[in-house]
C-alpha cells in the first residue's frame, strides 16, 4: 500500500500511511471494488469505486491513492470523540 501504484517505487504523495494501517480489496457487484482499511487490525474504513476496472491491478492502484489520502486525512484531524466503525 505504500507504493505508488503508477510505477511500484516508493512514493511520498499521496503521503505514504504508517506500516500499521492495511487495506484488503473486495470485488463488489458489476465489477466495482471497494477498499477495506484497517488500523492494527481494527476496521477503520471502506472506499468505494464506481468504476469498473479490467483487473485486480487497476482496482487496487485507483483505491491506494484515495485510502493513503483518506489516512493522512484521518491521522491530521481530532480523534475526541467516537470513531468506531457503524452500520452502512
Amino acid at each position: 500500500m505504500n507504493l505508488d501504484p503508477r510505477t511500484g517505487a516508493e512514493s511520498s504523495y499521496p503521503p505514504l500511511a504508517p506500516p500499521e494501517w492495511t487495506m484488503e480489496i473486495a470485488k463488489a457487484e458489476h465489477g466495482y471494488r471497494v477498499a477495506l482499511l484497517a488500523c492494527s487490525g481494527k476496521p477503520m474504513c471502506r472506499i468505494w469505486l464506481h468504476t469498473e476496472f479490467a483487473d485486480g491491478d487497476a482496482a487496487r492502484s485507483a483505491l491506494a491513492i484515495k485510502a493513503r489520502l483518506w489516512i493522512a486525512e484521518y491521522l491530521a484531524r481530532d480523534h475526541s470523540g467516537s470513531t468506531s466503525m457503524g452500520d452502512i
